[in-house]
């Protein structure tokens, strides 16, 4: 009897080894990747969609690029699948008559415009205030927690702490 339970001690440290090996891991990728639509902009310095425009340009030439650059400012790229699945993290975005979604695949940030199935969160905000909160990422948590910008959480709080989404929510609502 003694024996099994040894084993069963042995095997249960091993497993919350490799939970946190693989969680380490995961943090360690999602600092050294530098993300953006278009793949890898490693070693680049990201751009500012709206640097250089007056909040009207901005507003008027807001794409997938001011929606990435907004994501990565809030630390989405730190989002990753939970252990042992390959449910990715998914945001859909609200903005005016817009919708964008976003996946975080390995740390990657793949924005689109359109509907996806099966998101973790909504966001809902305006163009105007994404274009805000791209020029200025400490007007992020001034939007939300002014009721000018809001979040809907449509997973469960287990899926979304495995995925990592606690840190982001935090942020915008700080």
């Amino acid at each position: 009897m003694k024996k099994g339970i040894k084993i069963l001690v042995a095997i249960l440290i091993v497993f919350i080894l490799g939970i946190l090996v693989y969680f380490f891991i995961n943090e360690r990728n999602s600092e050294s990747n530098f993300n953006s639509n278009s793949g890898s902009n490693e070693g680049k310095k990201m751009l500012n969609p709206a640097e250089g425009l007056t909040l009207e340009e901005a507003v008027a030439k807001f794409d997938e690029n001011f929606v990435y650059y907004l994501l990565y400012n809030i630390g989405a790229s730190d989002l990753h699948s939970p252990p042992f699945s390959s449910a990715v993290p998914q945001i859909k975005f609200y903005i005016n008559d817009d919708i964008y979604n976003a996946e975080i695949i390995d740390g990657q940030i793949k924005v689109n415009e359109g509907e996806i199935e099966g998101e973790d969160i909504i966001i809902r905000t305006t163009t105007e205030e994404a274009v805000k909160m791209v020029v200025d990422q400490n007007y992020v948590a001034n939007s939300f927690s002014n009721g000018l910008s809001s979040i809907e959480l449509v997973a469960g709080k287990l899926e979304l702490a495995s995925k990592g989404y606690l840190k982001i929510y935090d942020r915008l609502n700080s």
